[in-house]
């Protein structure tokens, strides 16, 4: 026999009215995110009443998934209804199922910032770590959108190692995003802080390329190596002369493609590519982390880079 739902959840949904779908403009998560079954649509707008008689009187499956794999679940993460979540998880659907491009209804509704369903799911056990077709997780996607998300993933034990295509920890796209307070909070918790990305290259000297004087501190502070090599022969001592160098001459040096949001994923521009260099410099932590003043890191910077081939 059907269940039917009589009890006042904590969002109390049996009493929610739902807003028109027309009267909403489509995030850019939802490009091409349509409902097509009327179980999905009724999902997307929240309509209770709608989705109860569909489950209870006409026995549809609350599986049932459309043509791209996706339950009614994925279209109420996605469209932000936490009312619908709740009903949905109450019959029993499946939280972790995937839908083609194997997102889950937490990556969705993490992609798409609707906190209230993102608490919803975790608190009913939803798969954290589950990863996109990208290799991206709901950390991923809250790292470059939504600090309280980011801190609730974590909260609900996150991996903070994982890689995503490029080799992206959450951490790096802290770092190459500037993100101090996430970055803060992933360091609280069991990091590879001396992961690497594209070119070889870690979060510090991204970092120090970027001349983020805070992240560097923060970095440095929690322990980051600043002896590491990228495929360039630089580690973040050189880069940190070097930089300032670029600043004080107006000259641009070296460059390898740093990372563009291409979609949902990171991309780069490879065509600028450059050639590997060796720049043996030995600096101290404390002057990374300081940024030397402009005419004492001119001098050093030309007497070093006079001793560089280039």
């Amino acid at each position: 026999m059907k269940k039917i739902f009589t009890g006042q959840s904590p969002l109390g949904f049996l009493g929610f009215r739902h807003a028109s779908a027309e009267s909403q403009e489509m995030p850019s998560y939802l490009s091409g995110y349509k409902p097509v079954k009327r179980m999905h649509k009724a999902a997307s707008v929240g309509d209770i009443t709608q989705v109860q008689r569909m489950l209870i009187f006409e026995d549809v499956d609350v599986n049932i998934t459309d043509r791209k794999k996706r339950t009614a679940l994925h279209d109420a993460s996605a469209h932000g209804q936490p009312e619908m979540v709740s009903l949905l998880l109450w019959y029993e659907c499946n939280i972790d199922v995937c839908d083609r491009d194997k997102s889950t209804a937490l990556i969705k509704a993490t992609q798409c910032q609707h906190e209230k369903c993102v608490h919803i799911l975790l608190e009913n056990g939803a798969d954290t770590n589950a990863t996109y077709a990208d290799q991206n997780t709901a950390l991923h996607y809250a790292v470059h959108n939504n600090t309280s998300i980011a801190a609730e993933l974590l909260g609900h034990n996150a991996d903070t190692k994982v890689k995503a295509k490029g080799g992206y920890t959450p951490l790096i796209l802290a770092v190459l995003e500037n993100k101090q307070e996430i970055a803060e909070l992933l360091l609280k918790k069991e990091v590879d802080i001396n992961a690497l990305y594209h070119c070889n290259r870690s979060a510090l000297i991204r970092a120090v390329r970027a001349q983020s004087k805070n992240m560097i501190s923060l970095l440095l502070q929690q322990g980051a190596n600043d002896s590491l090599v990228d495929v360039f022969g630089a580690t973040a001592q050189s880069y940190s002369v070097f930089e300032s160098f670029k600043v004080l001459s107006n000259s641009p040096g070296p460059r390898c493609p740093e990372p563009t949001i291409k979609g949902d994923a990171y991309d780069f521009d490879t065509k600028n590519a450059c050639t590997p260099r060796s720049c043996p410099i030995k600096e101290s932590k404390q002057q990374i982390a300081e940024l030397p003043a402009k005419e004492k890191a001119k001098a050093h910077a030309e007497e070093t880079l006079g001793r560089c081939k280039w």
